[in-house]
């Protein structure tokens, strides 16, 4: 999961790459992921499809050897948009993933289909078809044959991370995504309550999941900066969620983040926030 370091709302690239006269030429192993078209019947899955498009773009953001555009700069286009060179150029993207996703039931239906963008070709396509409670394990798959088409070559942690499900709970997984999707879509602190509660929810029902509870720990500590619902909102809670984050996943960067939201907001240690953000940001190399 790649997340804004600083704020509640989450991104993974360090710049918006808007071309100038002067601008560096494309990377050959960059890639930018366009929204996901939701094919479900129920538009209320939206969140669904963002999660399964986000969580592609957050594994590919755990790869040192590839550019990955945010999704800041990325989330204003269309799924396929018809001008994909202009697009790609303005992203500073040498390829585009596209993709879909359709949930009927217990059914998920995902397509994805990577382009080079120059020549509006497509190097790789692939759909899946899947269980609810083996979706997930396609964000893993999708983003390992990205980067083996694009030849970036994965190290060791960076495959384990790339491939590694982060809960085997479905309906945790679920609420994780719920939350996700507020913190892209909605501003203010009655929506940061509500992406909290949806992590709490979460965590209730895995509490081995360690990235809800990295987010948890990001977003307890906004509010408790702000003195929004103190009395839920506690120092302690901040604490708790950022400690278990890190016990449960002591290499993941977003277990560094919440280390860093807790030490500033909470603890006011701003060197001790420095060294955390520079330890997720090893972690997480494309993450702003």
């Amino acid at each position: 999961m790649a997340y804004r370091l600083w704020g509640p709302r989450t991104s993974t690239s360090a710049q918006k790459n808007v071309p100038t006269e002067n601008a560096a030429p494309v990377s050959a192993k960059s890639i930018a992921v366009l929204p996901f078209d939701n094919l479900s019947d129920d538009k209320s899955n939206a969140y669904f499809t963002e999660g399964i498009q986000d969580e592609i773009l957050t594994r590919l953001s755990k790869i040192a050897a590839l550019k990955v555009i945010s999704r800041s700069s990325t989330q204003k286009y269309k799924s396929a948009p018809d001008n994909l060179r202009d697009v790609a150029k303005e992203l500073g993207a040498a390829h585009i993933l596209e993709g879909s996703v359709q949930k009927i039931a217990n059914a998920v239906h995902v397509n994805v289909q990577l382009i080079r963008a120059a020549t509006d070709e497509h190097l790789w396509a692939e759909s899946y078809n899947r269980k609810l409670d083996d979706v997930f394990a396609v964000e893993g798959e999708v983003a390992s044959t990205i980067a083996e088409q694009l030849n970036a070559k994965l190290s060791g942690t960076e495959k384990k991370a790339v491939s590694d499900k982060p809960t085997q709970n479905t309906a945790a997984y679920d609420a994780y995504l719920r939350g996700l999707a507020i913190e892209h879509t909605q501003y203010g602190y009655d929506a940061y309550q509500q992406a909290t509660h949806d992590y709490v929810e979460a965590v209730r029902l895995d509490p081995n999941f360690a990235f809800a509870w990295a987010r948890l720990a990001v977003l307890r500590s906004f509010l408790f900066f702000n003195a929004v619902d103190a009395n839920m909102n506690t120092a302690a809670a901040v604490k708790e969620a950022a400690d278990r984050a890190m016990a449960l996943a002591p290499e993941a960067g977003e277990s560094w983040i919440a280390q860093g939201a807790y030490r500033y907001r909470v603890l006011r240690d701003f060197a001790g926030a420095v060294t955390a953000y520079n330890q997720a940001q090893v972690r997480l190399p494309n993450n702003s």
